[in-house]
């Protein structure tokens, strides 16, 4: 049994349709990269931190950055916590704020996604905490 040409044509279309269809699909839905996985751009106190991304916060906001940060919590909601007023990270899923109080100490490790320099705010997420 010979296909017609027409048969031979469709066929390799469909057959480059799936492949397009699933490097698109890998593409999209490939899995989260893990914050411990990441490659810290600065770690020390939060303090320090916030006097390098006012001089330069173009070069910290771009890209991935992670840093791990030393500080005091001064807020907390639901999703997160904010240390020496002025650094916010969003925890990761699952992670309970219950357990911090205002006025601990703890070390976070959080990748950055903006700085507000209006309200002088830097903003991380996928936020572990290393040591309370």
């Amino acid at each position: 049994m010979s296909l017609s040409r027409k048969s031979k044509i469709a066929l390799a279309a469909v057959f480059i349709l799936a492949i397009l269809a699933y490097v698109a699909y890998s593409y999209a839905y490939k899995p989260h990269t893990s914050i411990n996985d990441m490659e810290v751009a600065f770690t020390g106190n939060s303090q320090a931190f916030l006097e390098k991304i006012k001089d330069n916060a173009d070069a910290w906001t771009k890209g991935e950055k992670v840093v791990t940060l030393t500080g005091e919590i001064t807020a907390k909601d639901q999703k997160g916590i904010t240390i020496n007023e002025s650094i916010y990270f969003q925890l990761e899923e699952g992670t309970a704020t219950e357990t911090f109080s205002e006025g601990q100490k703890v070390q976070v490790k959080g990748r950055i996604i903006g700085y507000d320099d209006l309200l002088e705010e830097v903003k991380l997420d996928k936020a572990v905490i290393i040591k309370k």
